[in-house]
């Protein structure tokens, strides 16, 4: 592909981006920043978007990881592009974009489209079962049962790492259901289990700015911990599996908004859901900007070399 045609694409899906988060914002009632904009406010607030970026650095690790189980290892400038374009790609609506470029991105690091494909599958599972697991973390708030609920979503988890072949026998059957090819076999289990690890430490610093807004709104610090870290772990699985919606728009609000009412008033659960929505927007854009300003969006990446690919695997 030509350095135009590449720089054509590149702008494109810039434009498409944006245009996805332009819809993502569509119809957000402004009127409750005006509750949380005042001096005193400002430093947790930044805080709080720092947290969601080092959330978010967990994840790109998390994916790297699940790069390395299915494919091998790949540059770190290379793969942290590759993660980012895809990632930004969920703003598009049907978010196919973000996967075919990553396709094509990892072909040039020297990953098949077939390892490509089976590291989205199965990041996808990673992303949704611990997703779900600290998304029990809500649910003595919204049941009123025991504090030792609070630890159910260790089972879960600790049965993950034991047996990391769960994760890719989960998406085997996801792609069934879906009728595509199934994923290669992780060749390292260890990578693998080390990618659960990280995106379950990125779930709960991403669900950290929920708390912070709640408490700035008049919410108790203890119970609005798990009630804020589980419920956005929820909605944001739940905005994942909605591809219809760019970033999950609407649905991560209704989501999210019954687990914070359980510690705040209806008004402030809203207003904490719809802040919610520009913390995590103003981190993600910038933690993008960032990483693909530093790794150089529109250039080559180079191929890996040759031994550090795994050959492609059949399940």
């Amino acid at each position: 592909m030509s350095v135009v045609w590449r720089r054509v694409l590149v702008v494109l899906f810039a434009v498409a981006v944006l245009a996805g988060v332009g819809l993502a914002l569509r119809d957000q009632d402004w009127s409750v920043l005006a509750q949380l904009l005042h001096p005193g406010s400002v430093p947790a607030l930044l805080g709080a978007v720092v947290v969601t970026s080092a959330g978010l650095l967990c994840g790109t690790r998390s994916w790297l990881l699940t790069l390395s189980a299915i494919a091998g290892p790949v540059p770190a400038r290379a793969g942290v592009r590759m993660f980012f374009v895809g990632f930004l790609g969920k703003f598009v609506p049907g978010r196919v974009w973000g996967l075919i470029a990553q396709l094509r991105m990892g072909e040039q690091a020297g990953a098949s489209k077939a390892q490509m494909a089976g590291t989205y599958v199965v990041n996808l599972v990673v992303v949704l079962l611990t997703g779900g697991a600290v998304g029990m973390l809500v649910a003595p708030a919204l049941f009123d049962e025991g504090v030792w609920w609070m630890l159910v979503p260790l089972v879960p988890l600790a049965a993950l790492l034991v047996r990391p072949d769960l994760v890719h026998r989960s998406a085997v059957l996801a792609a069934r259901v879906a009728r595509r090819n199934p994923p290669p076999s992780p060749g390292r289990p260890r990578d693998l289990r080390r990618s659960l690890a990280y995106q379950t430490g990125s779930w709960v610093l991403s669900g950290l700015h929920v708390w912070v807004t709640a408490l700035l709104l008049g919410a108790d610090p203890l119970p609005a911990l798990p009630a804020a870290v589980g419920g956005f772990a929820l909605a944001a699985v739940g905005g994942t599996l909605a591809v219809f919606a760019p970033d999950g728009a609407g649905v991560r609000e209704l989501i999210l908004v019954p687990a914070l009412a359980t510690v705040l008033p209806l008004s402030a659960a809203v207003a904490t859901a719809l802040v919610s929505r520009v913390l995590t927007l103003v981190a993600e854009l910038a933690t993008a900007g960032a990483a693909l300003g530093v790794t150089g969006l529109g250039g080559h990446c180079s191929p890996a070399p040759s031994p550090s690919l795994r050959k492609e695997t059949t399940a």
